[in-house]
C-alpha cells in the first residue's frame, strides 16, 4: 500500500493529468494506466491518498476511480450542469462509499503553503539542492574537525534533452524518477543524494576517500547503463547513460559550494571525452603533460560559437599552458561552466595554426586581477579527430618531439 510520502512525490504529475483531461474520462484512465505500466507507480492509490488522505490497495483504488467517474456522470445528469472532479470525489466518499466522516476541501491545485521550503524534490523524491548544500556544509565541518575523508559526486544524464524531445516530457519525468531510485539503491544510509537541477544530481559520500568514491561512481554508472540498455518505450530503446564528476574535500576545495563546482567541472571534463564515464578532479595531475606557453609566441582567438568572435578576446586572451587534452588561458570574459567555445591557436613564428572546439570546465577570478579570469577548457577530442590536430600543432611549435 502506498504511503503519503510516496504519493507526494508524484503529486504534480498526477494532478496535472486531472486538470488537463478533466472532461475526458477515458483519457484520464488511459494516461494513468500508461504511467503505472511504465513506472510501476501505484497511480490510483496515490491520487486518492493525495485528494482524500485515504489509503487503498492499487486494484481497489482503480475500482473507486471508475466509480467516481461514473458517479460524476450521474451527478451531471441530475443537476443538468457539469460537475467538477473535486465535487464528485467528495460526494462519492461522503454519500456513496461513506468512507469520509470528516471531509476536507479537495483542491486540485494542491499548492501546499509549506511546499516552497520542503527539503524533498517532489518529482524525484530526492533532497533538494538547497538541502544538499546545507548538509554538505555540515559534513565539511565534521570532516575538518575529525579529519575524515569526504567526497562529492556530480551526475548528469547524457543527452537528456534529446531523449525528452524523442519520447516526450511524461517519459522524461519517469526516467528521472528511475535514475533517482537507482541512486538511492546504490548508496549507504549516511550518504545523501539530491536533485541539483533538471537532469543533474549530487551525492555526498562522508568518510569515503577518493578511490572508494570512484568505485561508487563507477558502480552507479554501470548500473544505470545496465538498467536502461534493456529499457524501451513503444519498442524504441532508451539506452540512457550518465556522466559523473568527483571531487574530494579538502584536496580539491575546502568550501562546500566550491567543492560542488569542482565535481561539476570534473563531470564536464568527462563529458568532453564522450560521456558515460567518471571524471575525477585533480588540480595538480593531468591526463597529459601540460606545456607552459605563457612566454612563447602562441596567440589565441576565442569565439563562443563558430563565426561569432568575442570582440575583445584577441587582445585580452593570454595562453598559460596547453596539452593534448586542454588549454588554460587568461581572459577578461567570464564563461559559463559547460559552455562550448571555438579556439584558434596561432604560433606567430611560423604558419602553425589549428582551430579547435572545446568546453569550459573551470573558471576562477584571479585574486590579484579582479575582472580577469583563469579559464580551463577541455578539447572536444571526438570532433574531427582534434587530438591529432593538437599533437601536430604542438610538434610544429617545438613543444613535443616528432614521432
Amino acid at each position: 500500500m502506498i504511503t503519503l510520502e510516496e504519493a507526494a512525490r508524484h503529486k504534480e504529475e498526477l494532478v496535472g493529468i486531472l486538470q488537463e483531461d478533466a472532461h475526458n474520462e477515458e483519457r484520464i484512465l488511459r494516461r494513468l494506466d500508461q504511467i503505472r505500466t511504465q513506472s510501476g507507480v501505484q497511480v490510483y492509490a496515490a491520487l486518492l491518498m493525495i485528494l482524500t488522505g485515504l489509503a487503498f490497495e492499487e486494484t481497489e483504488a482503480r475500482r473507486h476511480w471508475e466509480g467516481i467517474l461514473g458517479h460524476r456522470r450521474g451527478l451531471t445528469g441530475k443537476l443538468q450542469r457539469e460537475v467538477g472532479l473535486r465535487v464528485a470525489v467528495l460526494d462519492y466518499f461522503l454519500n456513496v462509499n461513506r468512507q469520509l466522516t470528516s471531509p476536507r476541501l479537495i483542491d486540485l491545485t494542491l499548492q501546499d503553503r509549506h511546499e516552497p521550503t520542503s527539503p524533498v524534490d517532489a518529482q524525484t523524491g530526492l533532497w533538494t539542492a538547497r538541502q544538499f548544500l546545507s548538509a554538505l556544509q555540515k559534513e565539511t565541518r565534521r570532516a575538518k574537525r575529525y579529519e575524515l575523508d569526504l567526497c562529492v559526486l556530480y551526475l548528469d544524464i547524457d543527452d537528456f534533452r534529446e531523449i525528452n524531445e524523442r519520447h516526450g516530457d511524461l517519459v522524461g519525468d519517469i526516467l528521472l524518477r528511475e535514475v533517482a531510485i537507482l541512486l538511492k539503491n546504490k548508496i549507504r544510509d549516511i550518504d545523501m543524494a539530491a536533485r541539483m537541477a533538471g537532469e543533474e544530481f549530487g551525492l555526498i559520500l562522508p568518510e569515503t576517500e577518493r578511490m572508494g568514491s570512484f568505485l561508487v561512481a563507477e558502480r552507479i554508472r554501470r548500473e544505470v547503463e545496465r538498467h536502461f540498455v534493456r529499457r524501451d518505450i513503444d519498442g524504441r530503446p532508451i539506452a540512457l547513460t550518465v556522466t559523473i564528476g568527483l571531487a574530494k574535500y579538502p584536496d580539491d576545495a575546502a568550501i562546500a559550494d566550491r567543492l560542488v563546482r569542482r565535481a561539476e567541472e570534473a563531470m564536464h571534463q568527462a563529458k568532453a571525452r564522450g560521456g558515460n564515464t567518471v571524471g575525477v578532479y585533480y588540480r595538480e595531475r593531468r591526463n597529459y603533460i601540460r606545456f607552459d606557453v605563457k612566454r612563447r609566441t602562441l596567440q589565441l582567438r576565442v569565439s563562443r560559437s563558430e563565426g561569432a568572435p568575442i570582440q575583445s578576446e584577441a587582445a585580452t586572451t593570454e595562453p598559460r599552458n596547453i596539452s593534448k587534452s586542454g588549454l588554460l588561458f587568461e581572459s577578461e570574459s567570464a564563461y559559463a561552466i559547460g559552455e562550448e567555445i571555438q579556439i584558434v591557436c596561432q604560433d606567430a613564428r611560423d604558419t602553425a595554426r589549428v582551430t579547435l572546439r572545446a568546453r569550459v570546465v573551470r573558471i576562477e577570478e584571479l585574486e590579484d586581477q579582479p575582472g580577469r579570469f583563469e579559464v580551463g577548457a577541455a578539447f572536444l577530442l571526438e570532433w574531427e579527430h582534434q587530438e591529432a590536430q593538437v599533437t601536430e600543432f604542438l610538434r610544429r611549435g617545438g613543444l613535443v618531439a616528432s614521432g
